[in-house]
């Protein structure tokens, strides 16, 4: 493969979707190839931070009342023992503890049933945030950015990835912020700025952020980070901590 096919190629690296003769020919590639080493590096970046995107998906509190009364078992009762301590009796203490612990069983089974329908959505979504990265990452008319720290974040490094098809941003060893602060991400249009979305960061500094492009929207020519209230603001507050021009 020619040094732009390979270079083609990287995100698919990132997502292990490459045949093994064609995983060989890339690494081999990338490691004598400083270009695609960073590439590659902000590719890994993006698709290890996709699965921190989702939110975490937490079942309704109704749901194991729902379940129990589904399979008409009534729901466990919360007693106190004579230390005062909480422990689930049967409702019905009279049953055998074979009989009253088969529909338990029973409905622990589904319990786990319901939780794995729960998981297979946070999976689906996964799945769909990956594909607009790729589709992000592969588009004709991508526009990169390299942001370096500012002011109070000297240190910081960012790369913002534009397209009509969206936009995937990444930073790390940004600081962390006191409570009721946080950073916000600007596309630069002109003089224009606009608002991108908000930054969480990890105990790390790093952050990960994949907004979709409204359409018609005009081609940024730089991105930037700034401080701000929680919540946003609807114009950057200076100094801008993260800069980088379109194109570099």
């Amino acid at each position: 493969m020619t040094h732009d096919e390979i270079k083609a190629a990287l995100p698919a690296l990132a997502l292990d979707a490459l045949d093994p003769a064609e995983r060989a020919e890339v690494r081999a590639h990338v490691r004598t190839c400083d270009e695609c080493q960073a590439e590659l590096l902000a590719f890994e970046r993006v698709t290890d931070g996709i699965g921190l995107e989702a939110s975490p998906v937490t079942p309704p509190p109704a749901l194991k009342a729902k379940v129990f009364q589904r399979i008409g078992v009534p729901m466990p009762v919360a007693r106190r023992d004579v230390r005062g301590e909480v422990r689930q009796l049967p409702s019905a203490v009279q049953r055998s503890t074979r009989q009253w612990l088969m529909p338990f069983a029973l409905a622990a089974s589904v319990l786990v049933a319901a939780w794995a329908l729960y998981y297979a959505g946070t999976l689906r979504r996964d799945l769909n945030e990956l594909t607009k990265v790729v589709r992000v990452m592969q588009a004709p008319d991508l526009v990169r950015a390299d942001l370096k720290g500012q002011a109070t974040a000297s240190g910081a490094v960012g790369r913002a990835m534009w397209s009509r098809s969206g936009m995937v941003f990444t930073a790390d060893r940004l600081p962390q912020l006191p409570a009721g602060r946080v950073y916000q991400l600007w596309t630069i249009t002109g003089t224009t700025p606009t608002s991108a979305g908000l930054l969480t960061l990890d105990a790390n500094g790093s952050a990960t952020l994949r907004v979709d492009v409204p359409s018609g929207a005009a081609v940024p020519n730089a991105f930037g980070v700034t401080i701000e209230p929680a919540g946003g603001s609807a114009s950057p507050t200076l100094p801008i901590v993260l800069i980088g021009a379109a194109g570099q």
